[in-house]
């Protein structure tokens, strides 16, 4: 898919892969964010379990993936994906795209686009030295899924039924 943005936008967008992820003050900003736009909006940001998340990145990167996004220069998306066996088959290895999140003031933008293909190209990267089968996405923050469907159909992703949370 060819990107309608100029040269000079394009290279306004830098993706960070691997242990630099982990440079905490890039991402959290962009996880408080992400928490407060999410479904989960009324409880507390938990910063244990952000960090804990961060230690599984740096500690083991051969089964934890993560990336994040600067346009220019500022931090505009970032992706959590783990590699791991399927249900049911530990000789079917998916990528699982745990979280995936854009900014949403460039979200549904050209530089939206750009980057949502630049992140899939990464995370397939990351993924096929690892023999991959293919990306499982979790689409569970409650943002934006309506249009998150449309991306992952108009990707070529297969629809395999849905997430649905009921408080309690």
């Amino acid at each position: 898919m060819e990107s309608s943005l100029s040269e000079e936008e394009r290279g306004k967008v830098r993706i960070v892969l691997g242990e630099d992820v982990a440079d905490v003050p890039h991402v959290l900003p962009l996880v408080r964010q992400m928490h407060k736009e999410s479904l989960f909006s009324d409880l507390p940001f938990d910063q244990p379990q952000f960090d804990q998340i961060i230690g599984f990145i740096r500690d083991n990167p051969g089964y934890n993936g993560a990336l994040y996004v600067e346009y220019d220069g500022e931090p505009v998306a970032f992706a959590y994906y783990v590699f791991r066996p399927f249900m049911g088959s530990r000789k079917s290895w998916v990528t699982v795209m745990h979280t995936l999140y854009l900014r949403a003031d460039i979200r549904s933008t050209a530089v939206g686009s750009y980057i949502w293909q630049r992140i899939m190209m990464a995370v397939r990267g990351w993924s096929a030295p690892r023999g991959s089968k293919g990306v499982m996405f979790n689409v569970t923050s409650g943002i934006a899924v309506e249009e998150t469907d449309t991306v992952l159909r108009s990707g070529g992703a297969t629809h395999l039924g849905g997430n649905y949370f009921m408080r309690i």
